[in-house]
């Protein structure tokens, strides 16, 4: 189990300014100070940076540090509020076409039954992966899922989540919360298997944002300067 107190409160995500060169560090970088920057030359991918602080190789992508994931009540919270959002409609499907006898009655559930499996994958797959790695509960609560190489995560990556989450939901969610306190990076099961983590927004100015080809990128620079292939404008909204 770690050590690391769990907190929830805003930390730097990207470093207050950002490399104008991939691979170079932030301008402000002092000596053993932990940067969540550029990735250094010659890492190999899926291997923890900063002495096994930090996760995120894939170049152009920060990494991610341990402090980033202690959000822990906040994820309660949001899967909370998840929960009933995918199960309105599914439930007056439910309550609409599960009735009468005999064939009707079988006509009726599974119809409703297909309903509800779409309105799953919708929430928990298409709708976040093509929302910034956002539930509408991660939205409210400042949370969103990325790849544990530091980019997005990929729609594979949020099935696999979505389809474990049956697992993490056991005995009352107790199996799900039991592993994210006993994780270094707070994973749940579907976490785990995914390679997925889930970060605070609040850290720095880098972001994911959606670009116009559906996939996407990073936005924040430094201070001052213009926008920059792959790279936002420097303001570090999402957009």
């Amino acid at each position: 189990m770690s050590s690391t107190p769990e907190r929830d409160a805003p930390g730097q995500y990207g470093g207050t300014q950002q490399s104008a060169r991939p691979g170079t560090p932030p301008q402000n970088a002092m000596p053993g100070q932990e940067q969540f920057g550029s990735v250094p030359s010659g890492s190999a991918p899926g291997q923890p940076q900063g002495g096994g602080d930090q996760w995120g190789s894939q170049p152009g992508w920060t990494p991610v540090n341990k402090a980033e994931t202690r959000v822990t009540g906040r994820r309660v919270v949001q899967y909370i509020i998840d929960y009933v959002l995918v199960g309105i409609i599914p439930g007056l499907a439910f309550w609409l076409l599960d009735r009468g006898t005999g064939v009707l009655h079988a006509l009726g559930w599974v119809l409703a039954s297909a309903i509800a499996v779409v309105v799953y994958l919708w929430y928990w797959v298409l709708r976040p992966h093509s929302h910034n790695g956002q539930t509408f509960g991660m939205q409210l609560l400042g949370l969103r899922v990325i790849s544990k190489d530091g980019g997005p995560a990929s729609m594979m990556q949020w099935f696999v989540r979505s389809i474990l989450l049956i697992i993490d939901t056991l005995i009352f969610g107790l199996v799900g919360w039991i592993t994210i306190m006993c994780s270094k990076y707070r994973q749940r099961v579907g976490d785990h298997v995914a390679k997925t983590l889930v970060i605070s927004t609040a850290y720095g100015q880098s972001q994911f944002v959606t670009t116009g080809t559906g996939q996407m990128g990073m936005a924040g620079g430094q201070p001052g300067m213009g926008s920059q292939p792959g790279m936002g404008s420097g303001s570090g909204d999402i957009r």
